[in-house]
C-alpha cells in the first residue's frame, strides 16, 4: 500500500470529520422533529408571541385598576377592606395572564 501524503491524511480526516457531523446533524433533526411531533418542542416565535400577549393583558389589567378599584377603595371602611379590594383586582390581572398561557401550553 502506497504511503499518504500529509494532504491525502488531511483530506481523509476532514472528509471523515465531515461524514460524521452531518449523521450528527441528521440525528438531531430527526430528534428534533420527534420531539416537535410530540409536542415537547414549540416555535420560538410562537413561544415569543405568546408571552408579549400574556405581559401586555398584565399591563392592561393593572393599569385597569386604578379606574376599577378607586370607588371601591375610597368607600371601604377599613384598610383591610381597601387592601382586599386592591389585592383581588390584582389577582384577576395575574389570573387572565396565566389562563393565556395555559391556553398556549395545552
Amino acid at each position: 500500500m502506497p504511503k499518504l501524503s500529509k494532504s491525502d491524511i488531511f483530506a481523509k480526516v476532514s472528509q471523515n470529520e465531515a461524514r460524521r457531523r452531518k449523521e450528527v446533524a441528521l440525528a438531531e433533526l430527526r430528534e428534533m422533529e420527534v420531539a416537535k411531533l410530540r409536542g415537547e418542542l414549540v416555535a420560538r416565535d410562537a413561544v415569543s408571541d405568546a408571552v408579549t400577549k400574556a405581559f401586555g393583558m398584565v399591563k392592561a389589567a393593572v393599569l385597569r385598576i386604578p379606574d376599577k378599584s378607586a370607588r371601591h377603595v375610597m368607600a371601604a371602611g377599613t384598610p383591610k377592606e381597601a387592601r382586599d379590594i386592591l389585592l383581588a383586582d390584582c389577582e384577576g390581572a395575574l389570573k387572565g395572564a396565566h389562563d393565556e398561557l395555559a391556553k398556549f401550553a395545552g
